[in-house]
């Protein structure tokens, strides 16, 4: 019965997995958009953790699931099995909730870039897996979207 549970919440939860914020991902609105393209300079970052959205999934999943395995505790009927019922409710409640948000959290720069005409910005983002983070000293290139995204490239 742990294994369902188990397996259950694990599949409820995939679906609470959130979006790429790296500088290579492209929602489909973005798609096709001419972006204004700046090179410049890191000079500086500091390593982040981005937050997502919480999508309450794991937390309303994870109740439902406690509240089941609570229930089959104790006598049907009894204050035992009802007690045991709320109690795997609240814990399994929490307890999703904090698996939705390690879920949505990722690892992230902020990325200073000194730009040609001595302005700098900051661009907060998640780290690509595939090129690894930023460096200090590095040639990129900063991208800007009409609807005003912004995300530094190599």
């Amino acid at each position: 019965m742990k294994k369902v549970l188990t397996l259950a919440l694990v599949i409820l939860l995939s679906g609470c997995a959130s979006q790429t914020m790296t500088g290579g991902a492209y929602s489909a609105s973005q798609a096709r958009q001419a972006n204004i393209v700046q090179k410049g300079t890191v000079s500086a970052v500091k390593f982040i953790q981005i937050k997502g959205t919480s999508s309450g999934l794991g937390g309303l999943g994870g109740a439902a699931l406690g509240g089941i395995a609570g229930s089959n505790s104790g006598r049907a009927g009894s204050n035992k099995q009802a007690a045991a019922t709320v109690a795997g409710a609240i814990l399994g409640g929490v307890a999703g909730q904090m698996a939705d948000t390690a879920m949505n959290t990722v690892d992230g720069q902020e990325i200073t870039v000194l730009l040609p005409n001595g302005t700098e910005i900051s661009v907060a983002q998640e780290i690509d897996k595939k090129e690894g983070p930023f460096v200090q000293g590095e040639p990129v290139r900063v991208l800007t979207s009409p609807m005003g995204v912004t995300r530094v490239a190599r």
